[in-house]
């Protein structure tokens, strides 16, 4: 291998774990890159903008239990990418205005390569090589993986076998999201989400209901965004149909439901998250850190299924490598 050694740190996607990894990369004085193979950063923690209407279709909201979570929340609050928000009774946090808002805090400053999907690692006696279908994308000293289980077990099945053999102890669920736009005036009162464990509709919230977007006029907005999540066992059993026909079954059940009769929406979509929910993290005592010490994993998927779990996770990942030396 001649390439030369680019980053002492390169860390595999930009969701609330990878930018975790980074911001603990970049308190040690290393040099890192992330590599991710979506548009935007946040993974899970997501936001589309679609004729004029705005959808917070991934990760609703957050919570920080945490001592470090908390101070990193408090100082996303303070720099205006976080706000409070009440859900079912309790205290929670939701990105401002927008989701994305929060993993964008999270990574200013941060040098990260979007639409870069990695097909292959390689590891030789000095670095960790990353690939993707054209070639050599970055060589580093160490990597953080911060892949779902699955990805993350294809990736490092050949190179790392027993951090491979952890990752397919993780399973999830997963996730249709339904996001509708309808004219500004079919805005519902104000009302709490819809929030169930079974059925077609798991999840819904009118996105002028967010406390981020609540002081919105009516003079600024360009229409009504609801947001409609299933179930995840209504997930499952259409996971595989056509995006069209899950978004207008969807809608048919919030109306349901709700016994609102909406009209026809200007813009309809459904969107598959098919990592949405961690179900069983990683078992206890697997490897999360290569014998080298060069390779670490992250992710929801190896503590549990929360946003803090995900940022957690990068955190430890990063010192577990700093501490192998």
């Amino acid at each position: 291998m001649t390439t030369q050694i680019q980053h002492d740190v390169l860390i595999i996607g930009s969701g609330m774990a990878g930018l975790a990894a980074a911001d603990a990369a970049r308190a040690a004085s290393l040099s890192t890159l992330v590599v991710d193979k979506g548009r935007r950063i946040g993974g899970r923690v997501a936001t589309r903008r679609a004729d004029g209407f705005t959808f917070n279709h991934g990760a609703q909201f957050l919570t920080a239990r945490h001592p470090d979570f908390i101070a990193a929340c408090d100082h996303a609050r303070q720099a205006g990418a976080l706000a409070d928000w009440q859900v079912a009774g309790r205290d929670a946090l939701c990105g401002a205005p927008t989701m994305r808002d929060l993993p964008a805090h999270l990574g200013a400053g941060v040098e990260i390569r979007q639409t870069t999907e990695i097909t292959r690692i390689e590891t030789d006696a000095d670095a960790v090589t990353l690939h993707d279908r054209d070639g050599v994308v970055a060589r580093g000293q160490h990597l953080v993986l911060t892949a779902p289980a699955p990805q993350a077990q294809r990736l490092l099945q050949d190179v790392e076998p027993d951090l491979a053999a952890t990752a397919g102890t993780a399973t999830y669920a997963p996730c249709w999201t339904g996001m509708y736009g309808f004219d500004v005036d079919m805005l519902p009162p104000a009302a709490d989400p819809i929030r169930h464990d079974n059925g077609p509709v798991g999840w819904a919230v009118w996105e002028d209901h967010r406390p981020s977007l609540s002081a919105a006029s009516a003079a600024d907005r360009d229409g009504a965004g609801l947001v409609v999540q299933a179930a995840p066992d209504w997930s499952t059993a259409h996971l595989e149909e056509d995006s069209a026909d899950v978004a207008q079954a969807l809608l048919a059940a919030y109306q349901n439901q709700t016994g609102l009769e909406l009209p026809t929406p200007r813009y309809i979509s459904a969107h598959r998250w098919r990592y949405a929910r961690v179900t069983t993290a990683a078992a206890d005592g697997a490897a999360r850190i290569s014998a080298d010490g060069r390779i670490a994993l992250a992710g929801d998927w190896l503590i549990g299924g929360r946003i803090e779990s995900a940022w957690l996770s990068g955190r430890q990942a990063m010192h577990a490598l700093l501490d192998a030396g």
